[in-house]
């Protein structure tokens, strides 16, 4: 009888203790109420009340049966409460009870701030140049896109309203983006040799006549509008190939695992941190797409036996250093350690752009993308 009354109790207590195991933590210095900022961004506001601030929409209460319910404006009073469950929800003010601690949230009608614009989810002045201008081609794509060859004069750069044409595929009366070649990484790891190019839009252009193998004529384009001179050696891509992404929208963990590596930065440099702007190599075809958190983890340095005792292979003598470099096998595995963490917020088939939201000390190319702890 005792093991059946004790097989009812931990079937009673588990499914408790499940619910509690998934209510959110907030942070102890989390604010009671919070003015929102022009500037303020839903990472950030989400940063003050959790530690793992993609878990917004939960804070939130998103209802998607309410269009856009985690919008919120510059001058909203959010408010910390806890619904009926125990659960906690960031409201807006005017949704919240100033008597009651336990509320019973119900839809309400919002007020927008006709001044303003619904904060973003990041910082849009970091990353509205990748959204709307830059482009991301591997090398094979690189070369087949068709390319700006001259003008209709003997100028170098071209602007709006002058004719310019190119080789290759191109449709009749389609619109093209033009772009120029910034820089080149390698992708895929140490040992390959594929590279990948990413580019800035420096105009667009529409095609009045495509190329004609009968007699040779490239294709004829005119120049709709630039953002610097359009020149020879520019490449054109097809805007509606290209990506049109919000500013704002949901923060969520991949619903698979990720396993990448930050191939560059926005700096150029080896070495960055917040608010940099990083290129991953992992996109669409992995299952990542805009607002998704990842994390960043480095593995600790190697450790080998010098003389019986432990140290690390810069420290080591030169005999055992050249044993390491012969020895594929450390004597110990170094386990990784999280560093930072990303959203991703532009993606390409094996590509991902991603702003750095969080670090604990400075990144540097190669470090481990993989799902946050």
């Amino acid at each position: 009888m005792y093991k059946y009354l004790r097989y009812f109790i931990l079937l009673a207590v588990f499914p408790a203790c499940l619910s509690f195991a998934d209510v959110l933590k907030i942070r102890a210095d989390a604010p009671q109420e919070y003015i929102v900022k022009k500037g303020d961004t839903l990472w950030d506001i989400s940063a003050l009340y959790l530690n793992t601030p993609w878990k917004w929409p939960q804070l939130w209460g998103m209802n998607p049966q309410i269009e856009n319910p985690h919008l919120i404006y510059p001058g909203d009073l959010l408010a910390l409460i806890y619904n009926e469950k125990g659960e906690p929800r960031l409201v807006v003010k005017s949704e919240a009870s100033e008597h009651k601690t336990v509320i019973k949230l119900s839809p309400n009608k919002r007020i927008k701030h006709k001044r303003y614009e619904a904060i973003a989810t990041l910082p849009l002045n970091v990353i509205t140049p990748y959204l709307n201008y830059e482009r991301t081609l591997f090398e094979n794509e690189y070369m087949n896109s068709p390319l700006v060859i001259g003008g209709d004069t003997n100028t170098k750069n071209k602007i709006e309203g002058d004719v310019i044409y190119a080789s290759g595929e191109l449709e009749d009366g389609h619109l093209y983006g033009v772009y120029r070649k910034t820089r080149a990484y390698k992708t895929g790891g140490f040992f390959s040799t594929e590279y990948a190019q990413e580019m800035t839009l420096t105009g667009t252009a529409r095609v009045v006549d495509v190329e004609n193998p009968e007699l040779d004529y490239p294709a004829k384009l005119k120049v709709l509008s630039n953002r610097s001179e359009v020149r020879a050696g520019d490449r054109l891509i097809s805007l509606l190939t290209d990506q049109s992404l919000p500013a704002t929208f949901t923060l969520s963990l991949p619903e698979q695992d990720i396993s990448a590596r930050i191939l560059t930065s926005s700096s150029g440099h080896s070495q960055f941190s917040k608010l940099e702007v990083v290129v991953i190599d992992a996109g669409s075809k992995q299952g990542l797409k805009a607002g998704h958190v990842l994390g960043i983890f480095r593995q600790g340095p190697d450790i080998l036996m010098d003389d019986e005792a432990p140290q690390y292979v810069e420290d080591a003598g030169r005999f055992s250093k050249l044993f390491a470099t012969l020895n594929p096998f450390s004597d110990y595995q170094m386990p990784y350690e999280a560093i930072g963490s990303m959203v991703v917020f532009k993606t390409y088939n094996d590509l991902s752009y991603a702003l750095i939201t969080d670090t604990q000390r400075a990144l540097k190319l190669g470090d481990k993308v993989m799902l946050p702890e």
